[in-house]
């Protein structure tokens, strides 16, 4: 992701799917397909899959690679907490309720074998 955001692209589209690990081991990120320069008045691209797209995207505003962070947050809150943080049954509900709250992991709510870091990172990210 560092290297895609160094050349000033945004992914768009990161989400399980879209991870996958080389034959060394290292996870590397794929599909392209509507990855974007980046550019300052970008608020009409809001394409992605619902559940990974950060609110700035849902709503149609200006955003740059913390989209993509958001997206990593997700997928790590779904590794630590066993689920996404946002659900819905269609796209408008899943929107809904990224709109309506912030999703956290609470440190009374860390499961074994996580760390408060872990937590901080996840939180971090959303």
């Amino acid at each position: 992701m560092e290297a895609t955001h160094s050349e000033g692209i945004i992914h768009r589209d990161i989400k399980p799917e879209n991870l996958v690990f080389d034959r060394d081991g290292y996870l590397r990120l794929t599909d392209y397909g509507i990855a974007r320069e980046w550019t300052a008045e970008n608020f009409m691209e809001n394409s992605g899959t619902p559940g990974y797209m950060a609110p700035e995207v849902m709503i149609k505003q200006n955003h740059g690679i913390a989209a993509d962070y958001f997206a990593v947050g997700v997928i790590a809150y779904e590794c630590m907490m066993g689920k996404r943080p946002y659900l819905g049954r269609s796209r408008k509900e899943i929107r809904d309720a990224i709109l309506k709250k912030q999703a956290c992991v609470k440190e009374k709510d860390i499961p074994p074998g996580y760390t408060e870091d872990a937590a901080d990172f996840v939180n971090k990210c959303l």
